[in-house]
């Protein structure tokens, strides 16, 4: 005998079924866990390197301080001995707090080791044995290292928003030493009287790599640090960094400045003191940036833990209560059942629940008291009292039909032929009747299905209100016109006549009347149908059908008209043969982008449409150019 699933005994079975889903439920959540316990782990590595920039900066702001200190002191500025010993002592406490083992830096930077000749350089200045050009370039050559440690870090970050975070601050920093070394190489020439054709050279390497290094800040840094350069980067010092700087470019020389050295050095300085507070406000607002994340990752992390803890201990309670249940009935019903087997018509299966189980108990003793009833009417019938009602219970009542015809055949034929006919006249009034509540059931059933697939686009509109992330609310966007999309089939078909096939022309007049007031979108764009006349689908073909159109009209109005004055969509369906449909759709938008498809949900709407398309049988083409987009879709129909 071949093993058969349906021969295992019941709780075997209910186990397996429930087993399997339950099995990937959990298998789901896993998954999930260990995608949190990875995004955990790489942000708490991204916040720990935004910290170490933040220590490399401030090293690289001790070296450009002490460089402009030595340099005002070599070319006669009345800078003393013991501020130069101070500033020597904060670079010093600088290198320290970076050279920390703790903080995994050496792997990957040069560090402190850029900063080897820095002692002999300083006993060259205070010694007054070094030219202040030789001065500047050994200054610059450690900083230069510093920076590309800078950037080596940065690219540590996996994270895309705080490497852009990141890139913008590099660009800052950047920037910070290009306007240091400008202060430094005019400095000189304030110094000396001038400066010769090399340094000028320099000089205006120096203003461009500036210019540049700027322009990539504000193109890279969130608005807020962008703001905060503006409002903090102003004031009598920076404009009067800003024309000097600006004159001796315009001039391409310093001739006709009236500038002295010690107050270009004064003014300077305090001038990159605001923009190293602007550095220091970006960094924190990277490392606060950070440390936000990961703290989410980690919420998420323990959700996602009591999620799987939670289900495996609420379908194990479940599994046992149920089966207890089951099992108890089951053995109940099989003694009854084998006990009326035997003749014994007196027995009775106790009913302890009210789910299906005590219907099938109440429904075995019911077959019981039948048994009974008949019993007594075929004794009756058997002594001769031939007007002895039969208790009938229902059509399938076999043996009532049975012994009512014993009994009527033993009557008169009219007698019988008017029983018979006040039967039958008596079930086509239950068809009826039956018939009856079948419609308002189903249309009971459209109706609560559209009710409840508008509470959940009502949810989807409070959940994306609460949600900051544009791309989040994006994705609740699109959910809440998808489920709107099905909701409009099913309200549809409770309110017509018509219960298991729908207008395809009026549905699709009134699913972009409602994508338009969903997605607050102008009167402008216009949509002109072409339907075949009296095209109408049933609920397995409209569903996917309507989805379908929800994403090419949702797609049209968030990619193809953006911040358009207006535009057309053309929506035309065609018998292509008896069972065969064509679907074309254009707009006249800007077309899909050269480069691929965007991950703003675009990617996931076309994989919508594949899946869709599939599931009706067909196959689409998509011609897309400056002139608009064009989806051709033809698909079956049972």
């Amino acid at each position: 005998m071949s093993w058969r699933f349906a021969d295992l005994p019941v709780r075997t079975k209910f186990l397996v079924t429930l087993g399997i889903p339950v099995a990937g439920l959990v298998l789901l959540i896993g998954k999930q866990v260990d995608s949190s316990i990875k995004r955990r782990n790489v942000l708490r590595y991204i916040s720990v390197q935004s910290r170490n920039i933040d220590l490399l900066s401030d090293l690289l702001h001790q070296l450009q301080q002490e460089n402009g200190l030595s340099l005002g002191y070599l070319t006669g500025s009345p800078i003393a001995r013991p501020r130069l010993q101070y500033q020597y002592s904060r670079t010093n406490d600088a290198a320290k707090r970076v050279d920390d083992p703790d903080l995994d830096l050496m792997n990957v930077v040069q560090g402190t080791v850029l900063l080897d000749g820095i002692e002999l350089l300083r006993q060259r200045v205070q010694q007054h044995r070094i030219e202040p050009v030789q001065c500047e370039h050994g200054y610059r050559h450690m900083k230069a290292g510093l920076l590309d440690d800078l950037s080596r870090v940065a690219k540590l970050a996996l994270d895309p928003e705080t490497k852009d975070r990141l890139y913008g601050h590099l660009s800052l920093l950047s920037a910070n030493e290009a306007l240091a070394n400008v202060r430094s190489i005019l400095g000189r020439g304030f110094s000396s009287g001038g400066l010769d054709a090399s340094d000028m050279g320099d000089l205006y390497d120096q203003m461009a790599r500036y210019n540049t290094s700027m322009f990539l800040f504000e193109r890279d840094a969130p608005p807020e640090v962008v703001s905060e350069f503006r409002s903090m980067f102003e004031g009598p010092d920076v404009n009067f960094l800003r024309t000097t700087i600006g004159t001796v470019h315009e001039k391409r020389s310093m001739a006709g400045l009236n500038v002295a050295a010690d107050q270009w050095w004064s003014m300077a300085a305090q001038a990159l003191d605001k923009l190293e507070q602007v550095e220091r406000t970006s960094i924190a607002r990277i490392v606060e940036a950070t440390a936000a994340n990961q703290r989410d990752a980690e919420a998420r992390l323990v959700l996602v833990l009591i999620a799987l803890f939670g289900v495996i201990t609420a379908v194990t309670i479940m599994a046992f209560v149920i089966m207890r249940g089951i099992r108890r009935t089951v053995l109940e019903v099989t003694d009854a059942a084998t006990a009326l087997a035997e003749g014994d018509i007196r027995v009775q299966v106790p009913v302890t629940t009210s789910d299906e189980f005590g219907a099938m108990a109440v429904s075995f003793n019911r077959m019981i008291e039948n048994v009974n009833a008949l019993a007594q009417s075929a004794e009756a019938i058997g002594k001769g009292n031939y007007d002895t009602s039969v208790p009938i219970r229902g059509p399938g009542d076999v043996l009532g039909m049975a012994l009512t015809r014993m009994k009527e055949n033993l009557n008169a034929a009219r007698t019988q032929d008017a029983e018979q006919k006040a039967a039958l006249e008596e079930e086509k009034e239950k068809l009826e009747r039956a018939n009856d509540r079948i419609k308002v059931l189903i249309k009971e059933i459209h109706h609560r299905v559209k009710n409840n697939l508008q509470v959940i686009a009502s949810l989807l509109r409070l959940q994306s209100g609460s949600i900051d992330d544009q791309r989040l609310q994006h994705v609740f966007e699109q959910s809440q016109s998808r489920v709107t999309s099905m909701a409009l089939i099913h309200e549809k078909l409770y309110r017509g006549d018509e219960l298991a096939h729908l207008d395809l022309d009026v549905y699709i007049r009134e699913l972009f009347a409602e994508l338009v007031q969903l997605n607050s979108v102008h009167d402008n764009i216009r949509c002109r149908t072409q339907i075949d006349q009296g095209l109408e689908f049933d609920l397995n073909t409209m569903v996917p059908l309507g989805l379908v159109l929800n994403e090419l009209i949702t797609n049209s109005f968030k990619h193809a008209f953006p911040g358009a004055d207006g535009g057309n969509i053309t929506l035309a369906v065609h018998r292509a043969g008896p069972t065969e449909f064509d679907l074309i759709y254009r707009d006249d938008g800007v077309g899909m982008p050269n480069t691929g498809r965007a991950d703003d949900g675009t990617t996931l709407g076309m994989s919508l449409i594949e899946s869709l398309t599939e599931q009706m049988n067909g196959r689409f083409t998509v011609e897309s150019g400056p002139e608009g987009t064009t989806y051709h879709i033809r698909f079956r129909t049972d």
